[in-house]
């Protein structure tokens, strides 16, 4: 439960931070944070179903925060957690270099996510040299930060990891309950 908590309170902190920094960024140079802790949710967290609920939640805080169509962000970052997550139990995605090249693939694909659904609610948008560009540079931003981030995540639920364990080892030795041998 704490790790639940910590990783989600670390989740809205990045939202919040995120949208400090676009006003000193140009949009392609500032990183998604809250993206990150997303992919960062699915590479390190233990509970599938779990980890799906808090990026569905961080996902309409974005959509809150940014104003974008409500669920744009949601169904993309579900999106991107389930390719992390899939990805986390497939490949070996131990070393920073793997994980550098999953986030940014990922954040390309998210951006092309983003112009599709645009596109289907609010009409046709061109996809040209210029929003790859701009998908490109965002995505080398991303996979720039998501070093720490993803080591932030994981340092998260590795602390409270043993806790939680702790709480539930008694149950799972046969603790039998009080006055009983």
């Amino acid at each position: 439960m704490k790790s639940t908590l910590s990783v989600l309170a670390l989740g809205l902190v990045a939202v919040k931070v995120q949208g400090a920094l676009t006003h000193a960024l140009p949009p392609p140079w500032c990183p998604d944070l809250g993206w990150l802790v997303v992919v960062g949710i699915g590479l390190r967290w233990p509970g599938l179903v779990s980890g799906f609920v808090l990026a569905g939640i961080l996902g309409f805080a974005m959509d809150a925060i940014s104003g974008s169509l409500l669920g744009q962000h949601a169904l993309l970052r579900l999106a991107s957690y389930l390719v992390a997550a899939v990805a986390a139990r497939q490949l070996d995605l131990t070393g920073g270099i793997p994980v550098a090249l999953l986030v940014f693939a990922t954040s390309v694909a998210y951006g092309f996510g983003v112009v599709v659904t645009r596109s289907v609610f609010l009409g046709p948008e061109p996809i040209g040299v210029p929003v790859l560009a701009l998908a490109v540079a965002h995505a080398f931003v991303n996979m720039l930060c998501s070093g720490a981030v993803v080591g932030l995540v994981e340092r998260i639920v590795q602390r409270f990891a043993d806790e939680e364990l702790a709480r539930r080892g008694g149950l799972l030795l046969g603790y039998s309950g009080r006055g009983r041998p």
